[in-house]
């Protein structure tokens, strides 16, 4: 449609400027003519297709109509992507979040697929540098087990 629509325009302007630029007389009058009659073809030039996809979607055939959908295809590989960048910036985010509230360094680890258009997490593993005491881990499993609603593994 976009290089339809580009065709007419140029084809009009391109009359429209040797119109603009014939000196007068009785060429003129023929250029005129003869402008018009390219511009009136470049409108009706798609008319033929048009016509011709009608008449064999009539007969049953499995050509293009013009008003088909067209299919849009998803992009697994961008999709995959952009599902890792959000993965690695929610864990970059659980380990500030889980270093402010109980003031520990931890390593954090997510599981997860990717359902119906949207990241799931499945697991997440909580690994520490010390050894922490065993109300503390029960404190962090509670926290994110009720936060997150996922499997969580304190190492």
């Amino acid at each position: 449609m976009n290089g339809y629509l580009l065709s007419v325009i140029g084809t009009v302007l391109v009359s429209s400027v040797l119109v603009a630029i014939i000196p007068e007389g009785k060429t003129s009058k023929v250029v005129q003519g003869i402008a018009k009659c390219v511009c009136l073809l470049a409108i009706v030039a798609p008319i033929p297709n048009l016509l011709k996809s009608l008449k064999s979607d009539e007969k049953g055939s499995d050509s293009q109509t013009i008003f088909s959908q067209t299919v849009i295809e998803t992009d697994e590989d961008f999709i995959n992507y952009y599902s890792e960048m959000r993965i690695r910036a929610a864990t970059e985010d659980l380990q500030t979040e889980m270093q402010e509230k109980f003031s520990i360094d931890v390593r954090i680890t997510l599981t997860w697929e990717y359902e119906s258009e949207e990241i799931r997490i499945t697991a997440i593993t909580v690994q520490t540098e010390n050894q922490l005491k065993e109300e503390e881990k029960t404190a962090m499993w509670e926290y994110l087990t009720k936060n997150y609603c996922s499997e969580v593994l304190i190492e």
